[in-house]
């Protein structure tokens, strides 16, 4: 395999970054036995958390190269990652394959060298931007930006990035690190909307699914995935919403405390499908909409399983009226 394979890690001792990205890293490795893994880290990572976490050692064994750069301590840890990734061009040599740490790599991943393009990502949520059902709030953010996103066909998810050491990609880089700097100073956190106001739709091939396949959405793709993105932003906050193993901040420290990849976490490495939920239903169509809708979201956080409801009752009173 010629392209090298890119993690980007910030993290510290109140999160879990360093245990997902170190399964990730290490799924990678299982498949990619002879790659190059390379990871971009700063200064105050480096210098802090991973040296007393029981893991740093077999983590940092997994990686080719490390490259750590000094970037103000004073900088929220957000925006110290995001400041890395939308510098990856910058700071790393050669073409790379970036993936984000809360994914598994599935299987061998040198196909990606014969791929035609200089830029590549796969759509987010695997639809087309007009069927995106965050499509008003990506709009909203990306005018905070002062860009028109209503045009683009593609909104591109940035958790698996092909990126050939050219200098277009370059240029594209250098635009996108500095959209974020200004959106952080407007609020806007994610690195999604500031990529697509730096030209992704145009200038970005579009990879397939299977490189990015999201659990929550990328039901068609799983067979032939080449990496599984959980996505841990986009899960519920209570213990029977966890869709997927591995969103689950337990399930790392345990991890943590071990020093070591627990059993439940390599039979997950061994087979990602094994990382579902026991009790998981599928939807599609319209139902994706009203799933995301704040009324749902009411709806779901009053739900108590086995509870009764005073909503329930008054449904229990209309069907009784609707049948006298």
């Amino acid at each position: 395999m010629k392209t090298k394979i890119l993690y980007v890690l910030v993290s510290g001792p109140d999160d879990v970054y360093l245990e997902q990205a170190y399964v990730s890293a290490f799924s990678c490795r299982r498949h990619n036995p002879d790659a190059s893994l390379s990871l971009l880290t700063d200064s105050v990572t480096a210098e802090g958390w991973p040296r007393s976490n029981p893991l740093s050692e077999a983590f940092l064994g997994l990686f080719s190269e490390v490259r750590t750069v000094d970037l103000d301590p004073g900088m929220p840890a957000m925006q110290r990652s995001r400041l890395l990734k939308t510098g990856m061009r910058q700071y790393v040599q050669g073409d790379f394959l970036y993936i984000d740490a809360d994914t598994v790599v599935a299987r061998p991943l040198d196909d990606i060298d014969a791929f035609p393009a200089e830029l590549a990502a796969a759509a987010d949520l695997h639809c087309p931007f007009s069927l995106h059902p965050h499509r008003q709030a990506t709009l909203n953010m990306c005018g905070k930006l002062g860009y028109d996103a209503s045009g683009d066909g593609c909104y591109y998810n940035s958790g698996v990035l092909l990126v050939r050491d050219t200098p277009a990609a370059e240029s594209f880089f250098s635009r996108w690190r500095e959209n974020y700097m200004a959106g952080y100073g407007k609020g806007i956190r994610p690195d999604q909307p500031s990529m697509a106001q730096s030209g992704a739709d145009r200038v970005f091939s579009r990879l397939p699914d299977t490189w990015n396949c999201e659990v929550q959405n990328g039901v068609r793709y799983l067979r032939d995935a080449y990496i599984l993105h959980y996505m841990v932003t986009n899960v519920g906050s209570g213990p029977q919403d966890k869709l997927y193993l591995l969103n689950d901040a337990s399930v790392m420290l345990r991890m943590r405390s071990q020093g070591a990849l627990t059993d439940e976490i390599r039979e997950v490495v061994e087979d990602p499908f094994a990382g579902y939920a026991p009790l998981t239903q599928v939807f599609a169509g319209d139902d994706v909409y009203l799933f995301r809708t704040r009324r749902y979201r009411w709806l779901r956080r009053h739900y108590v399983p086995g509870g009764a409801s005073f909503l329930e009752f008054l449904l229990k009173v209309k069907d009784h009226i609707c049948r006298r």
